[in-house]
């Protein structure tokens, strides 16, 4: 049987259950540090890209001139290779306080916050103080699917609508980030420091 032949033939049954079982072996032997990038790469990128923001690396950003957004993933530092924990810190600025115009970073912005700021709260993934836990047994799927719906209902419904001054000064309103915000947009550039 020659090649073309053999690759349009009808597999058995027993070949296709064959082939389930090596991809099943193939993700239950691949490391948590190999888990987040998975899921970055397949489903929190193009997420995120079909959102409008632009990537580098782990930060992904929107511009809404004279403002931008950004999401930045954070690891820590005593992750390993099956044990990885992580969180996303999210920030708004001006455009013209970023200082490398194509590549802005979490400090380019006036507040920064985290996943609890949007709502969300512990489930099986999402452990609070350490946020988003990957380890060796993590079901892929089931933590795609939760980080996903988290960013879907809770996090870019709100996230994706600081584009304007009023906004903004809506959503970052708390005891702490609320004057700060509202001091750099009277400004017209950042200034976090309020002086009692």
């Amino acid at each position: 049987m020659n090649f073309i032949t053999n690759l349009f033939r009808r597999k058995s049954s027993k070949k296709i259950t064959l082939a389930k079982e090596q991809i099943l072996q193939l993700l239950t032997n691949v490391t948590a540090k190999e888990k987040q990038l998975i899921f970055v790469k397949e489903s929190l990128k193009p997420l995120l890209k079909g959102e409008g923001y632009k990537t580098i690396g782990n930060n992904w950003w929107k511009i809404n001139e004279p403002f931008f957004n950004l999401i930045e993933l954070q690891n820590f530092s005593w992750n390993s290779r099956n044990s990885v924990d992580f969180c996303f810190n999210f920030t708004t600025g001006f455009t013209s306080d970023v200082k490398i115009p194509t590549k802005p970073t979490i400090h380019d912005g006036i507040p920064n916050v985290r996943e609890s700021y949007f709502g969300v709260t512990k489930n099986d993934y999402w452990k609070g103080a350490n946020s988003y836990h990957i380890d060796d047994s993590t079901d892929l799927e089931k933590f795609t699917e939760q980080v996903l719906k988290d960013f879907n209902l809770l996090i870019l419904p709100k996230f994706n609508l600081l584009t304007n001054e009023n906004s903004i000064v809506s959503f970052y309103s708390d005891e702490f980030w609320g004057p700060r915000v509202k001091q750099s947009l009277t400004l017209g550039y950042k200034n976090v420091r309020i002086d009692n």
